[in-house]
């Protein structure tokens, strides 16, 4: 075959190799989000099982990388056997779902042999999630020296070509995050979009086995990309040693995701905290590392001496690691919440802006390292697939060690801050030993650049880690791989915060705490065993401790929730933290749920952020059934939800998916504010009435005197029944585990109620939804109230006046406000006094 004709037909082949190998990245990305996503509802959302899944992902990836770089060398057609990995890909991942259900029907009984030992947990969520993802994942780790044993045959290109399979599939990636994360989870749901992943696999794996048989037919065979015989399969000789090889190979994919891990955590001091704020973080970071590769590409046929290149990249990415909080810092003006104000397409805007701002130009240059590699190899006499496969395994183990080294041991010990900085000296660390240990003539030269890097970091002194006002000051921090905990006080205030600006409770806010715990024991005939889905300050877990319980569980996501609760918030938690009766559980709402035997006469949920990543599957269809499973007869379930944080559509979502589990659901409120409301959905079983006697022997709990000689006024704060607006329900699509629509529309619904475009449940919205309530369905006809007597029912529109007294009150509309406080003075005359 004329060498002109060879070349082209070289060529083409690589283009559609190269196109293989984008779709490729974008599936096996696609397929990690969603096993992400479906582990983080068994597993839970807590940090260390969100690790372990990653570790898993990445173990697979490195033993993937060893055993078919090993073998590739054996295979006399390796696309053939790419195109059959790639549709074992596909086969592999439909397994996942069986041994999925597996896990979730037998988890109690794990739970129950290991008991307490959250290590041991840990370490067991760990082994299963391997075991789930260690097929499939295998398969994708040698993907990459298969392919290049194809390409390899004849050295003299193979680091240009081996470059760019690398660069389109880290992009492929990219877009594959894009997808994922922004078009079809929230189109078709969890399950469909798994579905179109399996689909590409397969299709890609045919069209490689296509591509091989045209090529056998062609007498072209695997030699397509061959060069003049006389060249070795071996790499190339080179200045760098083994040992340096795997030193750079591990340390790149270590200090690569430990980086990203750190600033996804910086990131979530400014941002909303969204799904698809952690997307568009993670989509620039594998856009930059695709550049990355291409800036490789270009580095590997450019005759640049390696070592010098290599220390040259490692010297930049210490620095621009090291320095990217101070210019983080300073793009968000002293961390100010990101895009407040402006509407959901400029939030986003902002987000991608910032990322690139930020993160971009760092990736690109850490992300060149690694497929550099591909050139500055040792001098081993080594197949390209093998060789590929040794630099994927070692990747792929630093890959595996880095969140868990980055994101648990040094946040815990040193905070954000200092971790990015340590993260940026080992750069520096790396490439001080490579020249050191090098036989190269200059090398004296190039350790001056990491020596004066790292000195300079040391020396840097650290941006604030919480943005406070003038009045405010830090009382402690903590910071963990849950996020930056903070106790800030204010004008005698006492406020707890985590990353930055979401509040979990203060001390003004007691008696609303309070009441949340207070209306679901209020309303139970006998109250033994309760649980609360979230703790925050303790007040409303203290708060139950009022009443006539035997025992109190607690679960609680955010560890440091639990001594930072303890320290500051205990004079106002009635004794929690000394109870007997009382035990706190650090782990996820769901993850207990599932783990545990035991019935609750009555759940509580705490006020979840409906835009949060992750709490959104605290409103779905599954977790309220789950809940529901631990309620014994006559059980109590009360969902709390921030109205001030849902718009219309996101609280009908929610309405309607809490209604189609509990047959008897009614609205009770915590406070009567019209900005900051609280509401309850508070679910039984069907056929369930409020008692009047149950009411009265209940109420001395929250008042702390018993009054026979008054009404108990316990309706006050009661709102009316689901079935009043079953008709706007009807239609809702419901939240689940498919497809957590909340976590999807909240984000881009609360943003539009921050420019108009929608609004929040608030003001006029909520007095419209109370009134609609109090008129669809008026108390004496609601069947929840037919047990109480005329004078109880009528605190439900006492309760609906002095909400709208208050709300005129707080507007300066003095005289109308009057008006509604001589309807109140009739009929209870004695209320406004008391």
């Amino acid at each position: 075959m004329p060498k002109q004709l060879s070349e082209h037909l070289s060529s083409n082949k690589l283009i559609f190799l190269s196109v293989l190998f984008f779709f490729s990245g974008a599936t096996g990305l696609i397929l990690q989000v969603v096993w992400m996503y479906r582990l983080g509802l068994v597993f839970g959302n807590a940090a260390y099982a969100t690790s372990a899944t990653l570790a898993a992902f990445f173990l697979g990836i490195a033993l993937g990388g060893w055993y078919w770089g090993n073998n590739s060398a054996r295979f006399k057609r390796p696309l053939a056997v790419y195109g059959l990995m790639e549709i074992g890909i596909a086969a592999t991942a439909l397994l996942w779902i069986p041994g999925l259900e597996f896990y979730k029907d037998h988890y109690a009984s794990l739970l129950s042999l290991i008991g307490n030992n959250r290590s041991m947990l840990t370490f067991t969520k760990f082994i299963f999630s391997t075991s789930l993802l260690l097929l499939p994942t295998v398969l994708m780790g040698g993907t990459f020296p298969v392919l290049a044993q194809y390409i390899g045959k004849g050295q003299t290109k193979f680091a240009s070509r081996a470059t760019i399979l690398y660069a389109v599939n880290t992009l492929g990636a990219s877009s594959g995050a894009f997808i994922a994360g922004f078009l079809l989870i929230i189109e078709y749901g969890v399950s469909t979009t798994y579905t179109i992943a399996i689909i590409m696999a397969l299709c890609i794996g045919i069209l490689a086995i296509i591509l091989d048989k045209r090529v056998a037919q062609s007498k072209e065979k695997t030699d397509a990309f061959s060069e003049p015989k006389k060249q070795s399969t071996a790499i190339l000789s080179t200045e760098l040693s083994h040992a340096q090889f795997i030193l750079i190979a591990f340390s790149s994919g270590l200090l690569a995701l430990s980086a990203e891990t750190i600033w996804t955590r910086m990131f979530a001091q400014v941002l909303q905290n969204s799904v698809y704020s952690f997307s568009a973080i993670l989509v620039v970071f594998l856009i930059a590392l695709g550049v990355g590769g291409l800036l490789s590409h270009i580095l590997v046929r450019v005759e640049f001496s390696k070592i010098p290149t290599l220390l040259t990249l490692l010297g930049l990415s210490a620095i621009l690691v090291g320095f990217s909080p101070l210019i983080f810092g300073s793009l968000t003006n002293g961390l100010n919440y990101l895009a407040s104000g402006t509407s959901w397409v400029s939030y986003l805007q902002s987000i991608f802006k910032l990322s690139f701002s930020v993160v971009f130009i760092p990736t690109v240059i850490l992300g060149a390292i690694f497929p550099f590699l591909l050139k500055a190899s040792p001098g081993i006499n080594q197949e390209p697939g093998k060789f590929v496969g040794k630099l994927v395994l070692f990747n792929s183990l630093g890959g595996t060690l880095g969140p868990i080294i980055s994101g648990f041991i040094l946040l815990d010990q040193v905070g954000l801050w200092n971790t990015i900085k340590i993260i940026a000296i080992l750069y520096g660390v790396v490439a001080i030993i490579i020249a050191s240990t090098s036989v190269y003539k200059q090398k004296y030269i190039f350790l001056a650049l990491p020596v004066i890097v790292v000195i300079g970091l040391l020396l840097t002194t650290n941006p604030p880690i919480v943005q406070l006002e003038s009045n405010q000051k830090i009382l402690d921090t903590w910071q963990s791989s849950d996020g930056v905990l903070t106790i800030v006080e204010s004008g005698g205030n006492i406020q707890m915060r985590l990353d930055n600006f979401y509040t979990l409770g203060d001390s003004k806010s007691i008696l609303v705490e309070q009441m949340q715990a207070h209306i679901p024991l209020l309303i139970h005939p006998n109250p033994k065993k309760t649980l609360f889905l979230g703790m925050g300050t303790g007040i409303t877990g203290g708060a139950s401790l009022s009443h006539k319980v035997e025992q109190v569980e607690i679960v609680e996501l955010v560890t440091d929730v639990v001594p930072a609760a303890k320290q500051y918030f205990s004079p106002w938690a009635n004794g929690l933290f000394k109870d007997k009766r009382v035990k706190i559980i650090t782990d996820d709402a769901r993850n207990f749920l599932l783990g545990t035997e035991k019935k609750f006469d009555v759940i509580v949920g705490d006020l979840f952020t409906p835009w949060h990543a992750g709490t959104g599957s605290l409103y779905t269809v599954e977790h309220f059934k789950q809940v529901k499973s631990q309620l014994p007869k006559g059980g109590i379930f009360a969902q709390w939800l921030p109205m001030y944080q849902l718009t219309p559509e996101s609280f009908e979502i929610i309405a309607a998916t809490f209604a189609s589990v509990f047959p008897e659901v009614t609205l009770w409120r915590a406070d009567f504010s019209s900005t900051g409301a609280s509401i309850a959905l508070v679910g039984q079983e069907a056929g369930a009435k409020l008692s009047e006697d149950v009411l009265k022997q209940n109420i001395v709990n929250v008042v702390g005197e018993k009054k026979d000689s008054i009404d108990h006024m316990a309706t006050l704060f009661y709102l009316g029944n689901l079935k009043a607006i079953k008709n706007s329900l009807s239609g809702v699509v419901l939240n689940t585990d498919n497809r957590r629509s909340v976590e999807f529309k909240a984000p881009i619904l609360s943003y539009k109620a921050s420019v108009g475009q929608e609004t929040f449940m608030v003001g006029k919205e909520l007095e419209k939804l109370i009134n609609t309530l109090y008129t669809n369905l008026p108390p004496s006809q609601d069947p929840y109230l037919s047990n109480l007597p005329p004078n109880e029912i009528k605190y439900v529109e006492v309760g609906l006046l002095f909400f709208q007294y208050q709300g005129l009150i707080s507007e300066g509309k003095k005289q109308e406000a009057s008006l509604i406080r001589e309807k109140i003075n009739i009929l209870a005359p004695e209320f406004l006094k008391d």
